[in-house]
């Protein structure tokens, strides 16, 4: 002990020594009084012990007075005392007690009740007031200690490190002496009031309360988080950047090391790929939850858009879209929703996968939404999802809505109308067998694309790739085949006869290039190129405009009414291309080539028989609200265009009645749940300033119906994004880990307009740890790619 203490403690004896004659100057003190010391010196312990005890004998053989005993038998609530209770001096007897406390300058919160007589188990006011003296953040309560710094502080902050944290009973002003004795209690409490005077916890805040005096504790909690902010933001954009690149997790720590490199702090921790998915799919889930909260605010009218596909990881899974036009929007947009792994695929299951997974946080999508906002349902042909009994959208109209509009994608319905058309025209079989020859022979084989590049090269022709037609492909791939194919005529040529007489080839080889070169210098074969030209020329483009995003109900019916009175016109006059073939054939020469007569088993496919099936098919697959030919799906597709018509002013009679259109705006109304009597007064409005002036109710109404999903394209880019994320080196990710990067793809903003503050904060809101936090072990730096044997190469490099 200092000498300035031993001074103090010496000081305090003198008030308490006794008269001449034996008495002592104050109830209080005894002759035998010793004061408490630190536990380290034991024989000052003993002393100090021994006159505790003779202390508490005579107190037990005291007279308890009516008032004193009142106060031990009436229960005393915790809040009715405070870090140091110097009220409690002020009912003693000594006067030299209460100039003790004076001096510390302590005082009590207002309205709190004070008792005397309520000390710790073991103390006597003495020992109160030396251990409040030595230290001065010690807490009194009642029979409680506890420590008013850390209670003040409560949290370290970027002072706590690795296994350090306070004590909840100090803070919360609940430690308690143990023991059967007097002597075993107030060792406890020393040994108590010692070990956490020197904790860390403790230590660490004292200095942020030393801090806090040249600036505010909220200034410093402040300027703490926002070091541990921007090291954790440059984090998450890392890990962002990397979702939007469609890059693996496992180069996360090289993207970290090089940051680290160019000078840049990105933290202690959270570096790994584990943290990488992790931060990628809570910005994902933060996303979902921040988007879906607007929508669901804002009740927009909606359409789900749905296909099944499988994975490089062989599970299947439902994609699902959602097609709305929310305020700003000039027209309405795709939004993914998310990706569903399906273990029953019948369509109850499907839909019960569905559902659930709409219900589930961050979605948050009920019923109830769905029944009220929910305007219809696209999806493939496949009967789970168009069954007419028991499909996926016919449970989805007994469970949410029976006005659910049900529609077949019209872009998958057009290549069923192309396959109408091969079956019904033989001739245009002979025609895509020998293209899927030539997309086999140069698909499979590289010497045989070089020797045709080559052949390309010498005739100066731009060489494409030549791919299958007619198959399970977009019309527009099988066009580009066939493009492909008419600019490349002469190198195609010039290359299967050079290799019908190539010497280095076996026989059956030249045998196969000289049959090729036969049927393609056929003017047959020339005559259906052309023909097949002009035809998937027309049909791609109509094929595009059905998978535009922003294709209106209205635009694909034009669109279709269009491309059928194209095909009708094409029955009689020939197309471009056609007619140059048809030239070719009366010249017998084809862009350098000779043509001859072709076997009897080569056909020309007939003109007017071909277009106009083309055209009849059209008519019967996509004039219809589903894939088959039935009666009732021409009747409700008729139904409601007729409904639509009396939106645009195209379609209006030239002298209108007073109320043209009324009924069907109402039958459009209770469709899509809205209020008719305000769309109705709308109407009239639009229809008297001749389709110029567009009220907030009429345009409610134009809204839902722009949402209906007139093709399921989307979902079919939204499968091109899960292959690219999904790869080979990729198979095993969770398809949950899969739609988090596909949101984060398809829906998440561009690089440069990400802010990963609101999400650094949301992460450490949910007790994740920031990028500078000390309580976990910093990241062990392996430089994997060093070995012994280049240590040496590499050191040439250094100098």
């Amino acid at each position: 002990m200092s000498h300035s203490g031993q001074k103090k403690i010496s000081s305090y004896f003198t008030k308490f020594k006794p008269k001449d004659n034996g008495e002592p100057t104050n109830k209080v003190a005894k002759k035998d009084h010793v004061l408490p010391v630190d536990e380290g010196n034991n024989t000052e312990d003993e002393v100090q012990e021994k006159a505790q005890d003779e202390r508490d004998t005579t107190t037990s053989s005291s007279v308890i007075t009516p008032t004193e005993k009142k106060t031990q038998d009436s229960p005393l609530r915790d809040d009715q005392y405070h870090a140091v209770e110097i009220a409690e001096s002020e009912t003693e007897e000594t006067p030299s007690t209460s100039k003790q406390f004076d001096t510390l300058s302590l005082k009590p919160h207002s309205g709190t009740v004070f008792r005397k007589g309520i000390l710790p188990k073991g103390w006597k006011h003495d020992q109160k007031i030396y251990f409040q003296r030595k230290h001065p953040w010690l807490i009194v309560k009642g029979p409680n200690l506890g420590c008013s710094v850390c209670r003040q502080v409560r949290d370290l902050g970027a002072e706590k490190s690795r296994g350090m944290k306070l004590s909840k009973e100090w803070t919360d002003s609940t430690v308690k002496a143990y023991g059967t004795n007097p002597r075993q209690q107030q060792k406890s409490l020393r040994k108590k009031i010692g070990e956490h005077a020197q904790s860390k916890a403790h230590v660490a805040t004292l200095k942020i309360l030393e801090n806090a005096k040249k600036d505010s504790l909220l200034q410093v909690t402040a300027k703490a988080q926002s070091l541990q902010m921007s090291s954790t933001s440059r984090i998450f954009r890392v890990a962002y950047k990397e979702a939007k690149r469609n890059r693996p997790a496992y180069g996360f720590e090289t993207e970290i090391d090089c940051h680290q490199l160019n000078g840049l702090d990105m933290g202690r921790i959270l570096h790994s790929n584990v943290a990488c998915s992790n931060i990628q799919r809570h910005i994902s889930s933060e996303m979902k939850r921040k988007i879906f909260a607007q929508i669901i605010e804002l009740s927009p009218k909606i359409s789900i858009l749905l296909d099944e596909g499988t994975a490089l990881n062989r599970k299947s899974s439902l994609i699902v879209y959602m097609r709305m036009q929310l305020p700003g929007m000039d027209s309405p947009a795709n939004i993914f929703v998310d990706l569903i792994e399906l273990s029953d695929l019948s369509a109850d299951g499907i839909v019960s996968s569905l559902l659930s997974a709409l219900k589930k946080d961050p979605i948050n999508i009920s019923e109830d939404f769905l029944s009220k906002c929910l305007v219809s349902v696209a999806c493939d042909g496949a009967s789970v999802m168009f069954g007419r009994h028991s499909g996926v959208i016919k449970r989805l109209q007994e469970k949410i809505s029976p006005n659910i509009v049900a529609w077949h994608c019209s872009a998958h319905r057009l290549e069923l109308a192309v396959h109408d058309v091969m079956k019904d025209i033989g001739a245009t079989n002979h025609f895509k067998n020998l293209l899927d020859k030539l997309y086999s022979l140069f698909a499979t084989s590289v010497k045989n694309r070089l020797e045709l590049k080559e052949c390309a090269e010498v005739l100066d022709i731009q060489l494409c790739r030549i791919g299958r037609v007619l198959d399970t492909r977009w019309v527009a791939s099988s066009f580009r085949t066939v493009e492909a194919v008419w600019n490349a005529y002469p190198a195609l040529y010039k290359h299967v006869t050079s290799a019908a007489v190539d010497a280095s080839r076996d026989s059956s080889n030249r045998n196969m290039y000289t049959g090729l070169g036969r049927r393609l210098s056929s003017i047959q074969f020339v005559a259906n190129l052309g023909l097949m030209y002009d035809a998937l020329q027309e049909l791609s483009e109509l094929s595009l405009e059905l998978q535009k995003r922003d294709s209106t109900i209205i635009d694909a019916h034009r669109a279709i009414c269009r491309q059928i009175a194209v095909f009708e016109a094409m029955v009689d006059r020939q197309g471009k291309h056609f007619s140059q073939c048809k030239k070719a054939m009366e010249e017998n020469i084809f862009q350098g080539v000779m043509l001859h007569k072709g076997k009897t088993t080569d056909k020309i496919i007939e003109q007017g028989q071909f277009f106009r099936s083309l055209a009849e098919n059209l008519r019967n697959r996509l004039l219809s609200t589903g894939g088959t030919n039935s009666a009732d799906k021409k009747a409700d597709y008729e139904t409601l265009i007729n409904e639509v018509k009396v939106l645009y002013k195209q379609y209006w009679p030239d002298e209108l009645p007073v109320l043209y259109g009324e009924s069907d705006i109402e039958s459009l109304c209770k469709r899509f749940n809205i209020a008719s009597r305000e769309t109705i007064r709308a109407y009239r409005e639009y229809k008297e300033s001749g389709g110029k002036e567009i009220k907030r109710q009429f345009k409610e109404l134009l809204m839902a119906l722009h949402t209906i999903a007139i093709s399921t394209a989307e979902c079919e880019r939204g499968f091109s994004q899960m292959n690219l994320i999904c790869t080979s080196t990729r198979a095993s990710l969770l398809t949950e880990t899969i739609s988090s990067l596909m949101f984060l793809n398809l829906v998440g903003p561009p690089f440069k307009r990400f802010n990963p503050i609101p999400y650094v904060q949301s992460w450490l809101a949910k007790g994740w740890r920031a990028a500078d936090d000390t309580r976990s072990k910093a990241r062990k730096e392996e430089d994997l790619e060093c070995t012994r044997d280049l240590d040496c190469v590499w050191a040439f490099l250094e100098k």
